[in-house]
């Protein structure tokens, strides 16, 4: 079942992937993430981010928090919070936050992983043109991420991608983006580790379709699991 979801919606997504777009943009990302784990189930994790187009303008600026508990592998329910600036029509910065959702499972089969993530996203930007208003966006997203891990070596080599579906009360429910990324992860220990990655992003079912090619460079750390304090009873 797992194998035949995962050929179904690799298909569908580089089908789309290769539609010519009429506009083309290139960006990079960088950013950081820490993992407070607090137990072996539950876990925190910090995420800020910078992200830049070609013409070396900021294009977003992000500060997400996430909480994640484990249940079972299969059965990791998800809860974030996002502040982000960013840069749009007609040429200013706004503000957004968005909440979300989600449930996301892995499973190890030799030295592959798969990880699946379900989730739901509810966004409100704040714009301001002609006196002050807010926007409502919500969106279902879906991604697949495979890695593998080279033996006798730190390289671990992923592929993923990932599919938007529109839920906006104010607009027709249809898919509205998808991603493929490619790169590397490499960790320097066990607590910390790099992500370099590729991304083709295409805009869909828009009139003005847009290509992005992304270049991402993350650090990851990963703060010791808190133990409890022993109590001395005399």
């Amino acid at each position: 079942m797992i194998r035949n979801k995962l050929s179904l919606i690799f298909a569908s997504t580089l089908l789309i992937v290769t539609n010519a777009s009429s506009q083309v943009a290139r960006t990079l990302w960088s950013g950081a993430e820490l993992q407070l784990p607090f137990s072996k189930a539950f876990r925190v994790t910090f995420s800020p981010e910078l992200r830049l187009t070609d013409e070396k303008r900021i294009d977003d600026f992000i500060l997400e928090a996430e909480a994640q508990l484990r249940i079972h592998k299969l059965l990791q329910p998800t809860f974030s919070y996002r502040y982000y600036r960013f840069y749009d029509d007609p040429g200013e910065y706004f503000n957004g936050q968005r909440l979300g959702a989600g449930i996301n499972s892995s499973v190890e089969l030799g030295r592959f992983k798969l990880t699946n993530r379900i989730y739901y996203f509810h966004r409100l930007i704040n714009r301001y043109g002609y006196g002050y208003s807010i926007e409502t966006r919500r969106e279902l997203r879906e991604g697949i991420k495979i890695t593998y891990n080279i033996r006798r070596t730190k390289l671990e080599p992923f592929v993923q991608a990932e599919i938007y579906y529109d839920i906006s009360p104010d607009r027709n429910h249809e898919f509205s983006r998808v991603r493929i990324r490619t790169g590397l992860e490499y960790p320097f220990s066990k607590r910390s580790s790099i992500d370099l990655f590729f991304q083709i992003q295409d805009k869909l079912n828009t009139s003005n379709p847009l290509r992005t090619y992304t270049f991402g460079i993350f650090y990851n750390y990963k703060l010791p699991t808190s133990k409890p304090k022993s109590v001395d009873i005399e």
